[in-house]
């Protein structure tokens, strides 16, 4: 700071001063010194350059700062990262030729991001001068009428830009600057003198050098410039006026356009009447076609008239055909194949066997699906089947409160589209509230419905199950034959049960439900119909799955007292909650569950009841370590990724001989549901998991203990919680083979050779 005072103190008006240093000002504390060299800037109008200085701190320090403060004052840059070179010298030798008092200063900014700003002009200027330091941005300017500029680039370096623009109108210009760093921006005003130019000529520049130059409209050397009649036959090409006849001025012309054209910017432009209905003539429904300095009109499809009136040809005509759906539409005629425009139906919940007993009995509020949105042409696909029911179909099928079904009989192709009516079943009575449909049987030996929504609020339109197109999907234990006229799945009865008490069921426990599943052919075997199949409550008796052929099952909401459930509560604080059932009073059903969020290291211990010795007593444990010794403690436990988990059960007070714990499926999920479709298998079928080599099936159908670990595994990284849910057979070692086997293998195949 004392050399740059120093200097200016002997320099001149006017004076061009470059500063060069390696480093922040360490005198930059001295405010007498700063303040006197602010004040010689201004009243010497002195220009100060800064050259290749860094700073020993932060760029936001003070005594790295106050250069660009000087730099800025005076219409100068900091350039830094700069060494001498040729570019260098190009640009303070450009500053240096600029003639004294031939700029003015326009504008000036110094930022380090996006910036967008006005500056005015209010005086000719022969070029603007702009000039930048940055390390990258990009400048853009546009004159006072929005066009980006013309600059000529005189230097363009990594660490700044000199460039200009020649004759720059007067008024409003903008600029933006693009930057992803500090940067500084300086515009000068220059005006060149040129005293004997012609009064109608500009004086041009090509960087410092000057020249006369006619202005647009009149021609000459520039030192003396006469008018040019643009409407004059030879000069017509520099004119637009094709449209239109030309008017001569003085250094310029007019245009008067024809009819059908408009005068834009001294030319004229056809007008597109189309475009805005005050200009044209057309009908509302009619099509408007434009052309230069004209249009027409056309009505659309289905209309008669010349396009200024168009007259709808009404459907009542059977314009389309008997086949063929006419529709108009504010006043527009449309001939639709509903055969090829319907939207399909495809939820297997609508078949008439998917029957959801326990909610029409158990929840008051159950109201089921409902299609009073559906309106249009609709086609059934799927196993639900491709056909409404002919048939009233039975009280809390087809998932909703009142099913609906056709009554009467299908249309054929030669039939063309026919009127049909639905109705709803409630309260006993099949035909309760009706409603019209309209129906066409479509090549391909399918039919489509044109709904309106329905009869009544929460009803639904059924499908018939066996009109499914591929009705044979059979299951193992069935066989495809015809009977009836129709083709369907029957039992092949080669089960090897002997006994009702025989048959074990596939039990599923899950919110909101507890659920057994029978294979229909067993309970056929013993000539059991669905209803003979029924929980402590016999009115919750079975039903057949609504996507499976040969499975029967027995559903209980989980709920105390709901279809006869017991709830049993154990371990400390209630953390485990179990559901207790019988089916047809022999085979027991209890599902437990542990309520919470984590993992807790409470043993969850259970009763399970058995008709012939009492009771049993079997918990569940997460472990430390290896030796299935030591519980976790404490209210919950914090894993990482890493951890492997130690489950164990355990089946206590009872004789060593007697039974054995066999872990059928074990698995985690994402939410307290275990019947989610996404799911991470542990053990399957009573085997580990060949998916994951962390799995180690310690115990298994041999002992009263199950033992497995397994390192938490990828699944988490989705979820915040992870549930782990486990099902377990007590077996009965005297009359049951206990060792795991895989479903599909012989009994005697055991997966213990696949334990690590």
């Amino acid at each position: 700071m004392a050399g740059l005072l120093k200097a200016l103190e002997n320099s001149p008006y006017g004076t061009f001063i470059v500063l060069a240093t390696d480093a922040s000002a360490k005198d930059s504390n001295d405010t007498d010194t700063v303040n006197r060299i602010f004040s010689l800037i201004d009243s010497m109008q002195a220009k100060v350059f800064v050259l290749g200085a860094n700073p020993c701190g932060s760029a936001y320090d003070y005594d790295f700062q106050v250069y660009k403060d000087i730099a800025s004052h005076s219409y100068g840059h900091v350039f830094q990262n700069v060494y001498p070179s040729t570019k260098v010298a190009d640009l303070l030798n450009f500053f240096l030729q600029i003639p004294l008092n031939s700029t003015t200063r326009l504008f000036s900014v110094d930022g380090d991001s996006y910036y967008y700003a006005n500056f005015s002009i209010s005086t000719y200027f022969t070029s603007l001068i702009i000039s930048t330091a940055c390390s990258s941005c990009l400048v853009t300017i546009h004159n006072p009428s929005g066009v980006q500029a013309n600059t000529s680039i005189i230097l363009s370096e990594s660490w700044g830009s000199l460039f200009y623009v020649e004759n720059p109108d007067t008024g409003r210009w903008t600029l933006n600057v693009y930057a992803g760093s500090s940067y500084s921006l300086r515009i000068l005003g220059f005006q060149a003198i040129c005293s004997t130019c012609d009064i109608k000529s500009t004086c041009k520049k090509d960087l410092l050098s000057y020249r006369c130059v006619c202005n647009e409209g009149f021609s000459g050397d520039g030192y003396s410039c006469y008018d040019i009649n643009e409407c004059d036959f030879n000069y017509n090409w520099t004119n637009p006026c094709s449209n239109g006849y030309c008017i001569n001025t003085y250094g310029s012309y007019n245009c008067v356009c024809s009819s059908g054209y408009i005068l834009e910017n001294k030319t004229c432009v056809d007008v597109d009447e189309c475009s805005r209905t005050e200009l044209n003539s057309c009908h509302p429904l009619a099509t408007c076609y434009n052309y230069n300095g004209s249009y027409s009109c056309s009505c659309p499809a289905g209309y008669l008239g010349n396009g200024y009136y168009c007259e709808v040809v009404n459907c009542s005509k059977d314009v389309c055909g008997f086949d063929i759906e006419c529709t108009t539409y504010n006043g527009s005629l449309s001939c639709l194949d509903p055969c090829y425009t319907y939207t399909t139906l495809n939820e297997p919940s609508r078949s008439t066997s998917y029957f959801v007993y326990y909610y029409y009995n158990y929840y008051y509020y159950y109201y089921g699906s409902n299609d009073y949105y559906l309106n249009g042409w609709f086609r059934f696909v799927g196993s639900g089947g491709i056909r409404m029911p002919e048939f009233c179909p039975s009280t809390g099928s087809c998932f909703t409160r009142y099913p609906l079904w056709l009554n009467g009989a299908h249309p054929e192709p030669t039939n063309g589209i026919v009127n049909r009516t639905v109705c709803a079943l409630y309260s006993g009575y099949c035909c309760y509230w009706t409603s019209i449909v309209q129906i066409k049987a479509c090549p391909g030996g399918y039919h489509v419905y044109k709904f309106n929504g329905n009869p009544t609020n929460y009803s639904r339109y059924c499908t018939d199950p066996t009109t499914f197109a591929d009705s044979c999907l059979c299951a193992d234990d069935e066989e495809c034959k015809l009977v009836g006229g129709r083709y369907g799945c029957y039992c092949k009865y080669t089960t090897d049960i002997s006994a009702l008490q025989d048959i074990r069921p596939e039990i599923s426990c899950g919110y909101p439900e507890i659920k057994a599943s029978f294979l229909k052919c067993n309970l056929q075997k013993f000539n059991l119909s669905t209803t003979n199949i029924h929980l402590r409550d016999k009115s919750c008796i079975g039903f057949p799955d609504f996507n499976m052929t040969n499975i029967i099952s027995v559903v209980s909401i989980l709920k105390k007292e709901v279809c006869g459930n017991e709830i049993l509560i154990a371990g400390p604080k209630g953390k485990c909650r179990g559901y207790d059932n019988m089916i047809n009073n022999i085979h027991p059903l209890t599902c437990i569950f542990i309520v919470g969020e984590g993992l807790h290291q409470d043993a969850c211990v259970v009763n399970i009841t058995i008709n012939s010795s009492g009771q049993l007593l079997a918990s569940i444990a997460l472990y430390q370590d290896s030796s299935y010794k030591t519980p976790y403690e404490g209210p919950e436990i914090l894993l990482t990724s890493e951890t492997v988990l130690y489950v164990g059960i355990i089946l206590q007070s009872v004789a060593s001989d007697q039974y054995s714990v066999l872990m059928k499926n074990c698995y985690a999920t994402s939410s307290m549901n275990s019947s989610s479709s996404t799911k991470y298998d542990i053990i399957k079928d009573s085997c580990p998991s060949n998916l994951d080599s962390t799995i180690n099936v310690i115990e298994n159908g041999n002992s009263q203990n199950g033992r497995f670990s397994v390192q938490l595994f990828g699944y988490v990284k989705d979820s915040n919680v992870v549930y782990l849910h486990c099902e377990i057979h007590i077996c009965e070692n005297a009359t049951e083979i206990c060792t795991p086997f895989n479903i599909g293998r012989s009994l005697e195949s055991s997966c213990t050779g696949v334990f690590q």
